[in-house]
């Protein structure tokens, strides 16, 4: 309702003086821009611990952030890359919950089956934090670092 009412009085006063704004100028004054204030970017790989760290591909690693009293988000995915990285953009309702670091998980929702190795993965018990790692003019990066699952190296 305040909205409309806001642009009714905005459409009203370029009325009155004479000049009609386009509808970029009216959603800027009103707040509503549409360039991206902030951007929250959340990285991080996922790898299998056998006698050595391998990169699992493919794999679905999500988040999910505590948004208020017993509110969670839902879960925000990603896929893995063939280096086993990830990267989310964090929904812009979500860049003004104050502690992201201690209010958001990371975990693997999903791990591909794969002809050499096998995964063992749980998803109730691997989860990780994330660590803020740089912060400049409204644009934020963050890190899980890497999330270990553990592994043997053969299927026979």
């Amino acid at each position: 309702m305040k909205s409309f009412l806001l642009f009714f009085f905005l459409f009203d006063l370029a009325f009155a003086a004479g000049k009609i704004w386009s509808r970029t100028e009216i959603v800027e004054m009103a707040g509503y821009g549409e360039q991206k204030l902030s951007s929250v970017i959340i990285t991080g790989s996922l790898l299998c611990d056998t006698s050595r760290s391998i990169a699992i591909p493919g794999a679905t690693v999500g988040i999910k952030c505590n948004t208020g009293y017993k509110k969670r988000s839902k879960w925000i995915k990603a896929v893995t890359d063939d280096f086993g990285e990830f990267e989310i953009d964090l929904p812009s309702q979500l860049h003004a919950i104050p502690d992201l670091e201690n209010t958001c998980l990371i975990k693997p929702i999903h791990v591909p089956d794969n002809l050499f190795i096998t995964c063992y993965h749980n998803s109730t018990n691997i989860h990780k934090r994330i660590k803020l790692v740089s912060s400049t003019n409204g644009f934020r990066v963050y890190t899980s670092g890497k999330i270990r699952l553990q592994g043997n190296s053969s299927k026979s």
